[in-house]
């Protein structure tokens, strides 16, 4: 099953150190799959909507055929992500429980696609395992989150320390900083508005921008694309949460810099662009126009 090879390459070694004096033997299921518990953790079992956090190692004698990572890990769901054999030992598993497998590296190669030999044929893979935590997939994301949340709010204070920037923060800590004011009439959900922009990573990287020059001068036009204030109903969800969120908070004809964290840009996503997973993104704008 080559779909759990894939989603299982996700991060660091997971290191297991017992007394070998003190080691159990391992347990034979009817499916023929050997197990033990290296070290037992909570009774706590995954109950149904919940997934787990594990990571992993699997060793074929002295090399390591797959390593998990201890970050972000491998997140499965114990009643459908795995083969029946697998997925038995699984949730017999709670948090804290470091546990062994053994498994012929035929069956193991037939399961996730790797390459076998009839010389490796009779030999055995060893799946070393721990389950950091059990919860709801809901309950992962939100703990991601907030744990991303601190550390992008410690990322904008240190630029702004370091441009010399004064901010306002939004309720969600998207910091604005007022370059220039406008008139005094600020834009609400529903107004169709047009700003100038310039986005930028924290390094000062041009990503996007609606001025022509200065994409000509940072090698980033595109002589397909017109290049123009955009236009976009406010509150809509037609842009980026931080744009809905951050626009507000500046008046027409003024300019403002806005640091939005990345739960509010493009959060821990690969865009297949420039900006990375987790990226705060620095954005030069100008309300131009609302109506």
């Amino acid at each position: 099953m080559r779909k759990v090879k894939s989603v299982m390459l996700a991060g660091a070694l997971l290191a297991t150190v017992f007394a070998c004096d003190s080691t159990p033997e391992f347990t034979e299921l009817e499916s023929g799959l050997k197990y033990r518990k290296l070290n037992e953790g909570s009774d706590k079992r995954a109950e149904e909507g919940e997934i787990m956090n594990v990571v992993m190692t699997h060793t074929l004698e002295d090399s390591v055929l797959y390593d998990s990572g201890n970050e972000p890990g491998y997140f499965l769901n114990p009643a459908s992500s795995l083969p029946p054999n697998l997925s038995e030992v699984f949730k017999l598993c709670g948090p804290g429980d470091s546990v062994q497998i053994k498994m012929p590296f035929a069956e193991y190669a037939q399961l996730t696609g790797f390459p076998v030999t009839a010389e490796d044929s009779s030999k055995v893979v060893m799946w070393n395992f721990k389950v950091n935590e059990i919860a709801t997939e809901q309950a992962f994301v939100e703990k991601f989150q907030a744990e991303q949340k601190e550390i992008d709010k410690g990322i904008i204070e240190e630029y702004l320390v370091n441009n010399n920037l004064e901010a306002n923060y939004t309720e969600e800590g998207i910091a604005v900083v007022t370059l220039e004011s406008g008139n005094g009439e600020y834009p609400e959900n529903g107004d169709l508005v047009k700003v100038d922009y310039a986005v930028r990573l924290l390094d000062g990287t041009l990503v996007d921008t609606s001025n022509e020059q200065l994409a000509q001068e940072n090698n980033v036009y595109n002589a397909q694309r017109e290049y123009k204030p955009y236009e976009f109903t406010l509150g809509n969800r037609e842009v980026i949460q931080g744009w809905d969120l951050g626009v507000p908070k500046v008046d027409k004809g003024g300019k403002a810099k806005l640091l939005i964290p990345s739960q509010y840009a493009y959060g821990a996503r690969n865009t297949g662009g420039p900006i990375p997973p987790n990226a705060v993104l620095v954005f030069d704008i100008e309300v131009v126009d609302f109506e």
